[in-house]
């Protein structure tokens, strides 16, 4: 587990979010905003990124996790999991 610098970890959740969430890469990017904001069903997401719903999950899974790692917070996911 990467150890953060200790001013990362005074910041506000969300500003530790968000920042983790512009690291990702574009596809990422793009399966959490229909998963999450649009409320798609991954298959719904899959046809409207023409991939496959295998690809989407696998996505949104590293994407997850990404920020999570980025973020260096549990209570980050958390909250993130309360407001979906």
């Amino acid at each position: 587990m990467k150890r953060t610098i200790p001013s990362v970890e005074k910041l506000p959740a969300r500003v530790r979010v968000s920042a983790a969430i512009e690291k990702l890469a574009d596809r990422e990017r793009q399966v959490l905003a229909l998963l999450l904001l649009e409320r798609l069903t991954p298959i719904e997401a899959a046809g409207a990124l023409r991939l496959t719903v295998r690809q989407v999950e696998a996505s949104f899974a590293l994407a997850v996790e990404s920020i999570r790692e980025d973020a260096a917070a549990g209570s980050v996911w958390n909250l993130m999991r309360r407001a979906s």
